[in-house]
């Protein structure tokens, strides 16, 4: 009997510690959960947005005008002719020489399949930019009429660029801002809690589209293609909730 007893002591001793030991474990999962739960919800996490209306106030053209013979000497004669209409054309509209610019004569040697014809093309660029922006959309809109006088030229549409963006940006995030604080306490009021100060924040791509565009793109947009156009920015924000 004795040695009995000695037995079930040996096996009682072990197995109180091994559920004492649970215990503590138990114990210590519940308490982070405890806390787990409890450090939830701290914070809420919101997107705001803004848009608005801005018009480009500056505008570039350019144009290229070629020609091409077999005879070097007899395509630089076709291109001096066709500068001067080009330079009576500008002036005609308003742009006095020091308003636009001829870029050098590029020259493309090309032979045909025999490799025994050569043809010289030559081509040359006409630039502007101007912050009157309906006299460069008359400019662009009129210089077909250069191709009746004799001149190959193929006009680009104009860019439309807004000079202010980077002050219209700064206004964009504190108005994205704003509303993603209201949006924050309209979720807030639901549970009876405060918001606080922003935890962190982040500041999304900035869409400039075309006035009334639904499109967005992860890189962003840049219209240069409208003279109207809106600019749009996102932020990320998340608040502590008292």
């Amino acid at each position: 009997m004795g040695h009995d007893n000695n037995n079930s002591s040996g096996v009682l001793i072990p197995s109180a510690f091994i559920i004492a030991i649970s215990l503590v474990v138990c114990a210590f999962v519940i308490k982070s959960a405890m806390i787990a739960v409890k450090g939830f919800g701290r914070t809420i996490a919101v997107t705001g947005a803004a848009t608005k209306p801005i018009s480009a106030d500056y505008a570039l053209w350019e144009g290229r005008i070629e020609t091409s013979s077999t005879d070097l000497q007899t395509a630089y004669s076709k291109m001096d002719k066709q500068i001067v209409e080009v330079k009576s054309f500008m002036s005609t509209n308003g742009f006095a020489d020091n308003a636009y610019s001829l870029g050098t004569i590029q020259i493309n040697r090309m032979t045909d399949r025999q490799n025994q014809q050569i043809t010289y093309s030559l081509a040359r660029v006409v630039k502007t930019e101007s912050s009157d922006i309906e006299k460069i959309r008359n400019l662009s809109t009129l210089a077909s009429s250069l191709i009746e006088k004799g001149v190959e030229i193929s006009s680009t549409n104009p860019k439309y660029v807004c000079t202010k963006i980077d002050d219209y940006k700064v206004e964009m995030i504190k108005a994205a801002t704003e509303n993603a604080k209201l949006r924050a306490q309209q979720l807030a009021e639901t549970t009876g809690k405060k918001v606080g100060a922003p935890a962190s924040a982040r500041v999304g791509v900035f869409q400039i589209r075309p006035l009334h565009s639904q499109e967005v793109s992860d890189y962003g947009i840049n219209d240069v293609t409208s003279i109207d156009k809106e600019i749009v920015c996102t932020v990320q924000i998340s608040f502590m909730v008292e």
